[in-house]
């Protein structure tokens, strides 16, 4: 039996919701674009949704099922909840806030609680009034006060959704931490693919209330299933690099499988970063370029080209890295482009930006 399990469904509004899947992954993301019914099942999993009924089994742990008439109340469900609008109560400081959870957490909540004071890096904020923080910090102490709960699994409601750039990456970087290091079962919503790739072991993809889509997030979000949602969902490429050196302006780095990139800003040797792009900012092409503005350019080997309507995605093997290009259809033809088709990847070192 597979730890997790979703059979929900149910009318909520214009949605309609019918949800069937199963998984074993620890990190699942939750794809689609707004109005697909991520939240909506999230509060059904939580059991704020009446509407919605059916099989509810969290890491092992049965919290609903219809058939059998169990429904275990919100509040025993031992779930920790992050809304994409922290709510802190304003007459606490942030230790208030983060030791509420600890009402149900206990002495293990105060175990996991110490940890991710020090994992987010809470310290300095204990004695601050709620008001005085920045939506990031916020975000970290409605995380903390989850985790002071003790659940057997975390629920994330599009957590960076309401920060702003210069926050998004500083915040996922803290969660990524909760992730590798408190270890507990994650569902983690988002509409973000930068956020799906590097988070998740699982992508499940929601349209219109139903799974169009799900399996290991950078294969799925390339997938003919997901392609009509592309251009909403704005699939990027996600790639993990150390730094190797750098000048005054630019940094040589080097993925796993020894994709070597140039990138935009120096940055210190040592350095691991993920980094973001997306497609339509690569060029495809079929003869060795000369003399070029663009510090990236690479030998690949078309993989696979999906078409939908007059656009086409052009998946590439690059030194052991599969990257996905938007073109049109015209440029595929021209090109000759299809599979085992050998091509020139161009990347403009300022169109690689860093996630965290």
């Amino acid at each position: 039996m597979s730890a997790t399990q979703l059979r929900l469904a149910g009318r909520v509004g214009a949605l309609a919701l019918d949800v069937d899947a199963a998984f074993d992954e620890r990190v699942v993301v939750i794809v689609g674009p707004s109005g697909s019914g991520k939240s909506t099942l999230l509060a059904a999993i939580l059991g704020l949704e009446p509407r919605v009924r059916g099989a509810v089994c969290i890491a092992g742990a049965w919290l609903e099922d219809s058939a059998r008439g169990l429904r275990v109340a919100p509040e025993a469900r031992g779930l920790g909840w992050v809304p994409q609008a922290p709510t802190l109560f304003p007459h606490l400081d942030v230790a208030g806030n983060v030791r509420f959870g600890l009402r149900r957490g206990g002495a293990p909540g105060e175990r996991l609680l110490a940890r991710a004071t020090e994992v987010l890096e809470l310290g300095p904020l204990l004695g601050r009034r709620v008001e005085t923080l920045s939506g990031g910090e916020a975000q970290r102490v409605a995380l903390a006060r989850a985790l002071a709960s003790s659940p057997r699994a975390l629920l994330l409601d599009e957590p960076l959704a309401s920060l702003d750039l210069p926050l998004r990456a500083r915040a996922l970087a803290h969660l990524l931490r909760v992730r590798d290091e408190l270890g507990l079962p994650m569902l983690w919503v988002t509409h973000d693919p930068d956020e799906a790739m590097c988070a998740g072991e699982l992508a499940v993809v929601l349209d219109r209330g139903r799974v169009v889509a799900s399996g290991a997030p950078r294969e799925v979000l390339w997938s003919r299933a997901v392609a009509p949602l592309a251009d909403v969902l704005g699939v990027e490429n996600v790639l993990e690099a150390r730094v190797a050196d750098g000048g005054a302006a630019s940094a040589h780095a080097s993925t796993r499988s020894g994709l070597a990139l140039v990138l935009p800003q120096a940055l210190p040797p040592g350095t691991t970063l993920r980094l973001g792009l997306r497609a339509d900012e690569i060029l495809l092409a079929a003869d060795p370029p000369g003399r070029i503005s663009a510090r990236n350019v690479f030998e690949a080997t078309v993989e696979g080209v999906d078409v939908e309507a007059s656009v086409a995605r052009v998946r590439c093997l690059v030194s052991g890295e599969r990257l996905v290009a938007k073109l049109t259809l015209d440029a595929v033809q021209s090109l000759g482009l299809g599979p085992g088709s050998r091509v020139h990847v161009v990347v403009k070192a300022q169109a690689l930006r860093r996630l965290a």
